[in-house]
């Protein structure tokens, strides 16, 4: 009985610390997302201006920003379409919502785990 409250423990541990991980992840994507919104506005925003942009390992070029031609964003497995800036902007929103959405699952069963883990404890 007590080496099966052990491995019951470990197993939920173990879970628990896997949904941690995961939950670290969503939030660094939902921050990438988030600024990268804000890098979008600051290319609408400045229109016919020069930037620096990255093209490789401590690399840049500089590009003039024309915010009226579209972006190219990739849609999965290597396809990409043609978007303008703010339907970029709802794509991401898009993305950061659904990401929202599994951050909140994420919580849900690391809650669930912590009060099956306190439950075998007391």
């Amino acid at each position: 009985m007590y080496n099966e409250n052990i491995e019951v423990l470990n197993g939920l541990n173990a879970r628990y610390e896997m949904f941690v991980e995961q939950l670290k992840i969503v939030d660094q994507q939902i921050l990438e997302l988030g600024l990268f919104n804000e890098e979008l506005e600051i290319i609408k925003e400045n229109n016919g201006q020069e930037i620096l942009a990255p093209i490789g390992k401590s690399v840049f070029a500089p590009v003039k920003i024309d915010s009226n031609k579209k972006l190219l964003v990739e849609v999965g497995s290597g396809y990409f379409i043609k978007k303008e800036i703010n339907e970029t902007k709802e794509v991401i929103l898009e993305q950061k919502q659904r990401l929202e959405s599994f951050k909140i699952q994420i919580a849900s069963e690391i809650d669930n785990i912590t009060k099956e883990l306190k439950s075998l404890i007391i």
